[in-house]
Formats: C-alpha cells, sequence, structure tokens
C-alpha cells in the first residue's frame, strides 16, 4: 500500500513538474481577446493565425478570425465563433472585440492553445 502511495506522489509531481515549464497554455477565445485589449493586434494573430477579413477605414482596422469548432451532437455543419476585433490604424493597437456564436457553437466553451511568456 505504501509503495502505491509514494508512486502515486512521484507521479503526481513528475506531472506539475513538466506543466509548470510548458510554453502554452489552453485559454477560452473570450479571455484571450479580453486581455489582449490595448496590446498590438500581432499578439491575437500570432495566436489565431490570419485573419479571414481585414476591413480598412482611416482610423480604424477591423480583423475578423473564425475559430471553427466541432460541438458535441451537433449536426453536420458549419459550426464555430466568429471573433471581430477593432484595432486603431495608427498604433495597431487592439481597441475592443465581439463575438458571435455560428451554429451550434457556444464561443466561451471555444478554446485554443496560445503561448505564454516564459518566467
Amino acid at each position: 500500500m505504501l509503495r502505491v502511495a509514494a508512486l502515486g506522489i512521484a507521479l503526481g509531481a513528475s506531472t506539475l513538474a513538466g506543466c509548470s515549464h510548458s510554453a502554452y497554455a489552453v485559454r477560452s477565445v473570450s479571455s484571450i481577446a479580453a486581455d489582449n485589449v490595448g496590446k498590438p493586434v500581432s499578439r491575437l494573430q500570432e495566436a489565431f493565425g490570419d485573419p479571414r477579413k481585414i476591413d480598412q477605414t482611416s482610423t480604424k482596422w477591423l480583423y475578423v478570425w473564425f475559430l471553427p469548432e466541432k460541438p458535441a451532437g451537433a449536426p453536420t455543419g458549419f459550426h464555430g465563433c466568429e471573433m471581430e476585433v477593432t484595432v486603431d490604424a495608427r498604433s495597431q493597437h487592439v481597441l475592443g472585440y465581439s463575438l458571435s456564436n455560428i451554429g451550434w457553437s457556444n464561443c466561451r466553451d471555444v478554446e485554443r492553445r496560445i503561448r505564454v511568456a516564459e518566467r
């Protein structure tokens, strides 16, 4: 019994040690977008790749990403989350964002793996 407990503790410690040095984290799309308001849009491009579309005016740009998702129990079709991000044209910093559910997806449930700063 003592060996089983010691093995469990050792396995748990090695798992935690492996996770603490990871350069990536899984977070919801809404928290990623909220954390990047006021920061350069390049951070979102790094997290989500190239946007599907960019609309430009003289004062602001609108970046649009579609994030596909396959919800459990959803019929075959077009499901995901659309994220629209407003960016200042001069500074290229994020001013705000909006999320739209497409199909059976719920944007709060859509998660992405992002790179985190190492300490």
